[in-house]
């Protein structure tokens, strides 16, 4: 039903509204909530404080589950800068997103002619239409890549475009961004956010989907490669997860359907690019590249640490891969190109810019920079060509003034000027209160067969305390979905792109798994056993230290203390009992800075997951972004009881991911790694527990109890023998049972099944001798007429299960052997 006339919105609500001049999305000057808003004002006006207070909260938890966040894996050595999500969208009217899209298309082909005349005949430099300083004096000008032909005939396959719009509501160009387009995994993200907490609002409001959008850039890529193979081999090159913008890259590899690679998983070999998997080096035909052009080569390109893949230029020289964006590309979003673009669309196009920009001036040009050294303060100075801080010069006193005017005419050719106009302001939900904040809103183009195609919606940027994100870009940003209704379909995909000589169809190497993200995955399995029996083995302990302290509980406790030293979580010098064994555990379960506790076992754990990402389940995720929250106590002398509670929950979320391991993973190889590592853990964590055993040769010896109820065999041994626990029947139950999934010899077991489909050729390189290892362990862990081995015995074993681990790093996570198909 539409609303009977014109919606008064109660700006009073509105904190912060718009200064004089700025124009207000959602608002008129009179306070009229504008048609494409009233839905939502109307919405807005009837949640409660508690309503409002539960969005933003509900925004936040969805984000944080998911580990959406610019660097979330600060306990991982990363910097941790958690972006947030506003959960009201930004509204762009579908005539207005029409206008729009047709001058983005129009300019994301102009920038690919630019391209194409700078790196091949550069006719531009000929007419005089770009200065030569401007091309030749930026770093972002690829001179060693001119006369390359890319793949595929296109430099640019995805473009970014910041727009912002001015006091008189046109939308205009703030920024391109070419070589690293980054937002769109996030734009997905935040709309999955959004129609979450506002899914009524998102229906009424007919908003135009955006999954299309990915699927034709997925359709877009494929078209891009060679005819060489039916199904093209893709791969997202990231460079790691300790980048700012590691989520996004993992997530968008997600959506693709295609690898996250580092650039070690990447190798050349005679002019092709190939992807170290465990089966071999996979040729790639496809890469999407979000290394800054200096780190794709280190040949081509030295940087301090000679990041990159060794090769990779000549290889796309040679024309066999496709690079999205190619090199080079970085080129076209100089702020110092934009004054020249006009004049080269009615040249070269026949008409004017479609969309215009924010006014901006290159001031190597002597009557430019007179025009604008004279009317300064209007202006915000940026670098040119390299890295740095703008400077809003109406902000600059008497003698900073006269400092950058002197800069100015000193080194003119350095810097561009962009006209400093206040951007519109849109409503803004923060901590259940309603805030008006400059908007900027980011739009995708990507390239198909048919031309440019604009995504339906994109990413809204608001700056902290009305911080703009284009004078400040290490402000703290809050995110916007934007929402584009359209009438005629919720679906429209606009231009299809037809794949000529490519059948869409099953991808037969889709289950690959490089060697990193393999051996990521063994040391996720192997950390999480690792975490789990300290976890067990603290919680045995913490419990012997309450209740009646009998002289067998006091031997108990004693012998817990014995196998903590054992697997060397206390350090081994601490020979005694501490005087109070409380204050040690504790710091044990919740000091980052204890050297063997748990939160020092969780962080490579969390490490290694990072690094595999794109391979784990969001409810995996979750799980793990959880695990240090189970360990962070405000309390400095907590109890017994809180300590068992804590180790109690810590048990569950690990048994918790054991269980979606076992149910949710696909057995692929990544599965079967993961689980080996794990059970190879499990062996030597069993093996060291028998063998730091004190006192075995006692009658009442006791070890035994805590054992079994480290290695949670307690109800299995009391259903098998009705007496009190003896050693050599507790060790045959952990060692040589093979139907104790705890004990050593079902690890074995297990390993000799999961070792019998390990990838590759069985004769080639350590397969052989890894099988063979295999099998001697099977039968070292049997049952023997020999009896149960002693302590050293024990350790022998647990030394060839390490064997074992070192054999398949050897044979699978270094290439030294060549395996290319």
């Amino acid at each position: 039903m539409s609303h009977p006339g014109p919606y008064l919105f109660p700006v009073a609500s509105l904190s912060g509204h718009a200064p004089s001049g700025a124009w207000d999305e959602m608002t008129g000057t009179t306070g009229k909530v504008r048609p494409l808003w009233s839905g939502l004002a109307r919405a807005m006006e009837h949640w409660t404080a508690e309503e409002r207070a539960t969005l933003s909260e509900s925004a936040d938890h969805l984000l944080e589950d998911l580990g959406a966040t610019y660097n979330i894996y600060s306990d991982a050595g990363g910097s941790g800068r958690p972006w947030r999500i506003d959960p009201l969208p930004l509204l762009i009217d579908a005539q207005e997103w029409n206008k729009v899209a047709t001058g983005l298309g129009q300019r994301m082909r102009l920038l690919e002619m630019v391209l194409t005349d700078l790196y091949g005949p550069q006719k531009l430099l000929e007419e005089g239409l770009v200065p030569p300083d401007l091309v030749h004096a930026n770093p972002h000008f690829l001179t060693n890549l001119r006369g390359i032909v890319p793949v595929g005939g296109r430099y640019l396959a995805t473009v970014g475009f910041d727009l912002i719009r001015g006091d008189d509501g046109r939308w205009r160009i703030l920024r391109d961004h070419t070589r690293l387009p980054g937002g769109l995994g996030q734009t997905l993200e935040n709309r999955s956010v959004t129609t979450n907490v506002l899914q009524a609002e998102f229906e009424t409001s007919r908003v135009a989907g955006i999954t299309p959008f990915f699927e034709l850039e997925r359709e877009m890529l494929l078209s891009m490669s060679h005819e060489r193979t039916q199904v093209p081999h893709m791969v997202l090159l990231t460079p790691g997860f300790r980048h700012p913008s590691y989520f996004e890259h993992a997530y968008k590899a997600r959506v693709l359907g295609i690898p996250l690679v580092e650039p070690a998983d990447l190798t050349v070999r005679e002019r092709r690019l190939f992807l170290k998997t465990l089966s071999g080096l996979r040729r790639v035909d496809v890469l999407v590249c979000r290394l800054d052009d200096d780190s794709v080569d280190p040949l081509e390109f030295w940087t301090m640490g000679g990041g990159g893949v060794p090769g990779l230029a000549e290889v796309w020289r040679s024309g066999n891969v496709a690079l999205a964006n190619a090199p080079g590309t970085g080129f076209a979003a100089t702020m110092a190109l934009m004054p020249f673009l006009p004049g080269i669309c009615r040249k070269w196009l026949g008409e004017d810019l479609k969309l215009p920009f924010v006014e901006t001036w290159w001031l190597g040009q002597t009557p430019i920079r007179e025009k604008v050294l004279a009317d300064l303060q209007r202006y915000i100075i940026f670098p040119a060509f390299g890295p740095g801080q703008p400077v809003r010069c109406s902000s600059l006193g008497s003698n900073g003034r006269k400092l950058w005017l002197a800069t100015l005419e000193s080194r003119p050719h350095d810097f561009v000027v962009q006209r400093d106009i206040t951007p519109s302001l849109a409503p803004v939900l923060d901590k259940g209160s309603f805030h008006s904040q400059p908007v900027i809103w980011r739009s995708f183009c990507l390239q198909s067969t048919d031309g440019p195609v604009t995504l339906r919606g994109g990413l809204g940027i608001v700056a902290k305390d009305g911080i703009l994100l284009n004078e400040y870009s290490g402000a703290e940003l809050t995110a916007k979905d934007v929402w584009v209704p359209d009438e005629t379909s919720v679906t429209s995909e606009g231009p299809a792109i037809r794949l000529e000589g490519h059948q869409i169809a099953r991808d037969p190497t889709g289950a690959e798994v490089p060697s990193r993200m393999a051996e990521h995955l063994f040391w996720v399995g192997r950390y999480a056993e690792r975490i789990e029996l300290a976890t067990r083995l603290l919680r045995t302990t913490v419990k012997r230290l309450g209740g009646e302290l009998t002289a067998s509980r006091r031997a108990q406790r004693d012998a817990c203390f014995a196998l903590l030293r054992g697997l060397e979580i206390l350090p081994p010098e601490a020979t005694t009992l501490p005087p109070q064994p409380l204050p040690v555990l504790a710091r044990l379960v919740h000091n980052p800075s204890a050297p063997h506790g748990l939160p020092s076992l969780i962080r490579p754990l969390l490490w290694n997951a990072a690094s595999a990402r794109d391979r784990l389940s969001d409810d995996t995720w979750r799980l793990f972004n959880r695990l240090e929250d189970l360990l962070h106590s405000d309390n400095s002398h907590p109890t017994a009881s809180a300590l068992v509670q804590t180790l109690d929950n810590l048990v569950l979320h690990l048994a918790a991911f054991a269980g979606m391991q076992a149910e949710n993973m696909t057995r692929g190889h990544g599965w079967r790694f993961l689980e080996i590592g794990r059970r190879i853990e499990r062996s030597l964590g069993v093996l060291s527990l028998l063998a730091s055993a004190p006192d075995t040769g006692s009658p009442e010896c006791p070890v035994l109890e805590p054992l079994l109820e480290t290695c949670d065999s307690t109800m299995t041994y009391r259903r098998r023998h009705f007496s009190r626990p003896r050693w050599d029947s507790v060790a045959e139950l952990l060692f040589s049972d093979p139907s104790n999934p705890r004990a050593a010899a079902a690890q074995a077991r297990i390993l000799s099944t999961q070792c019998e489909t390990l990838p590759g050729d069985p004769q080639m390189g350590l397969l052989p001798r890894i099988r063979e290892h295999v099998a001697a362990l099977v039968q070292a862990t049997s049952p023997s007429p020999d009896g149960i081995p002693d302590a050293s015995g024990f350790v022998k074993r647990a030394s060839a299960f390490e064997e074992l681990s070192d054999l398949l790093t050897q044979h699978y996570f270094s290439h030294s052997v060549r395996r290319v198909y």
